[in-house]
């Protein structure tokens, strides 16, 4: 939370108070007045990760997705997060904003899919694509999460919603197996993989990667 200077931070759990000297646009959400999100971007830089601050870029460019495909309008513009980071130099974090930025995406539709592009990035794999549209044999249209489309490698998050949701594990197993029609290997991942054991993850993949490729 943000106080013009000369007033005391905010301090409450689970908000972090810091103080402005320069003026920035509000918005106001409910009757609660809170910063553009490019400028609340600016502001986490001094406490998340690189990997972090890359997901949560991801997520403001992104809008959220809703039942049938279709998403909200995104938070923000990467040309915002942009002008934003620009404006930010010679704070705290403006070198953090500035190696995050070349690494925002659009398209991830969560925080783990965020870390896994870039996992799978930082041990020496080229960027998988987001969302590719894979055409399969059944008619359906279908966007993997991550894709490598030279190699028809796809790699699918699986959060917990995925197993506990008798409907959506089902429509699971059919798009796998449409997938498979067309072609391509899935590599399924789980909380587990990404967070316990990335290096067994890194293994699994390459493993993958060259049965397809010899």
């Amino acid at each position: 939370m943000a106080s013009p200077p000369g007033l005391t931070r905010a301090r409450s759990r689970g908000v972090v108070g810091h103080e402005h000297t320069d003026v920035f646009a509000v918005r106001f959400v409910d009757v609660h007045p809170v910063v553009e999100p490019s400028r609340a971007w600016c502001q986490l830089a001094t406490l998340l990760s690189h990997a972090d601050l890359v997901a949560a870029g991801d997520a403001l460019v992104t809008g959220a997705r809703l039942t049938g495909g279709r998403r909200l309008d995104p938070l923000a513009t990467l040309e915002e997060l942009e002008h934003a980071a620009r404006a930010w130099a010679g704070r705290r974090g403006a070198r953090a904003l500035l190696r995050a930025l070349p690494h925002v995406r659009t398209g991830p539709d969560s925080r783990p899919e965020s870390l896994l592009r870039l996992l799978v990035g930082g041990a020496g794999f080229p960027e998988p694509v987001i969302g590719y549209e894979v055409a399969t044999p059944s008619g359906r249209v279908l966007h993997p999460d991550l894709a490598w489309p030279e190699w028809k490698v796809a790699l699918e998050y699986e959060g917990d919603g995925h197993r506990t949701d008798r409907e959506r594990w089902r429509r699971d197993i059919r798009r796998r197996e449409d997938l498979e029609a067309a072609g391509w290997r899935i590599i399924r991942v789980t909380a587990d993989d990404l967070f316990a054991d990335p290096g067994g993850l890194i293994a699994r993949i390459r493993s993958v990667i060259a049965l397809v490729t010899r």
